[in-house]
């Protein structure tokens, strides 16, 4: 039987399975540790060959593809002249382009600013700035700095339209490889991220991903598609936009729970003006990915504590010293694992903490604005998402607990004052780690993809798929 292999490089450990491409049949999945000490094809070769024994009957990889988020990931900065206007849209364009965004910068760029930027290390720099026609003599000005400053990067231009040319030719006089985008905010209250965001998937297949040294083997380059978290995000669009022949499901939401951050992923198929209530400025795209550096549940576990102490004790029925100490364990041991049932139910509760705090930054808030001029006014700051139909939890808390479902429910049940969260959604499980899979094999087979999700996604108990 002919399949397709499709290869998770992880940090941790690589994830491969195989998939019938015709009915996105799911016939067996293996995993093996990421060997960043040799080659990354060592662990794949070890993976793919136990995903083949595990397959029933003789199976044929008639293509084979790949995410990473392996060696670091993609490493981004935002540059822009307005932190909540250009600097956020470039920012979230980065962020959509599944990027782990180092720095973003605002204003005229100084020399500590730049300083910063080299600190962060970026692999590609999104240059931002002005709208079209706006703001000229800064934008440039700012790409004659960054061509001083030597910054070893790739730059992705997407400035004011009318000197983003000019721009790329200082960049690249300073020695830097520069490509230009369209502008990711071309008029005030306009968001264009998508070429952006196109822009640095190119750059990170052509220029990131062999640069870093994973593997000898022309086959990893050649594999690898996309960032993980970008092949998630597309599942997340896949699963709510469907696509011909194969009907979506609505708005959906995606928290995904790691040991270092928690990404949440959202699609939305509109975003019904409402009279009466008026919308940000910097409005938030269709699909939108948040990254929250500080909630994890091993290496950013004290920033979990930080954030709901007292919560997460409650629950825990553990006292502050014996909770700071299983947070020390967690945090210097990626692998560690929850050796009684105290362990596990401490995990559980920071695993509550986490997506309830993603999901509130994440999901807008309804704000209200005084005028001297009129009335008070709603303003809806960020996605409005009280109408999403299903939220999805993915990640290992989410694939080898039992309660997975309840975490999930215990994260709704907890919304801030006047959030925009959803009300009442139908909730999945991503058991076999599939939204990854799903997003990467839609790039050629996007309804055999749609019906991988929905065989593979579990829904929770007293639920219909």
């Amino acid at each position: 039987m002919g399949v397709v292999a499709l290869a998770d490089f992880g940090s941790t450990y690589t994830k491969v399975s195989l998939v019938e491409p015709e009915e996105g049949r799911l016939l067996a999945r293996a995993e093996a540790p990421t060997s960043i000490g040799s080659d990354l094809m060592d662990g794949y070769a070890t993976a793919l060959a136990a995903a083949e024994a595990a397959a029933p009957g003789d199976v044929r990889v008639d293509e084979a593809l790949a995410v990473s988020s392996a060696g670091g990931g993609l490493r981004v900065a935002a540059v822009g002249l307005v932190e909540d206007l250009t600097a956020a849209a470039a920012r979230q364009a980065a962020l959509n382009a599944g990027a782990r965004v180092g720095a973003v910068l605002a204003g005229q760029l100084g020399e500590e600013q730049l300083a910063e930027l080299r600190a962060a290390r970026p692999e590609i720099v999104l240059f931002a700035g002005g709208t079209d026609g706006g703001q000229a003599e800064l934008v440039l000005d700012n790409a004659r700095r960054l061509a001083a400053g030597r910054v070893e990067a790739h730059f992705v231009v997407a400035c004011n339209a009318d000197v983003a040319e000019e721009a790329v030719l200082l960049l690249r006089g300073g020695g830097a490889r520069a490509e230009v985008a369209a502008n990711v905010m071309p008029r005030l209250g306009e968001l264009v991220i998508d070429s952006a965001r196109e822009a640095i998937l190119r750059a990170f297949l052509d220029h990131v991903i062999g640069g870093k040294g994973l593997s000898a083997s022309p086959s990893f380059q050649e594999m690898v598609r996309m960032p993980t978290p970008e092949a998630v995000l597309e599942a997340t669009r896949l699963l709510s936009l469907g696509v011909e022949g194969e009907p979506g499901v609505g708005d959906v939401i995606v928290i995904d729970v790691g040991g270092a951050t928690t990404d949440v992923h959202s699609s939305r198929v509109a975003q019904a003006a409402t009279p009466g209530i008026e919308d940000p400025l910097l409005p938030p795209p269709p699909s939108l990915r948040t990254v929250e550096g500080d909630l994890g549940l091993r290496s950013s576990a004290p920033g979990v504590l930080a954030a709901d102490g007292p919560w997460i004790g409650s629950e825990a029925g553990l006292g502050e010293t014996a909770i700071g100490r299983s947070v020390s364990f967690r945090s210097k041991d990626s692998k560690w694992l929850p050796d009684s049932p105290a362990e596990a139910r401490l995990d559980g509760a920071l695993a509550v903490s986490c997506a309830t705090h993603a999901l509130r930054r994440h999901c807008g808030t309804m704000l209200l604005a005084r005028s001297e001029a009129g009335p008070p006014t709603l303003v809806r700051d960020g996605p409005d998402l009280r109408e999403v139909a299903r939220v999805i939890g993915t990640g290992g808390v989410f694939a080898h607990r039992g309660d997975g479902a309840d975490i999930l429910r215990r994260a709704l049940e907890r919304p801030a004052p006047r959030s925009l969260a959803p009300r009442g959604p139908a909730l999945s499980i991503d058991a076999s780690y599939v939204l990854a899979a799903a997003g990467l094999l839609a790039t050629r087979h996007p309804a055999a993809a749609m019906r991988l999700l929905g065989r593979e996604l579990v829904p929770a108990r007293n639920e219909t798929p």
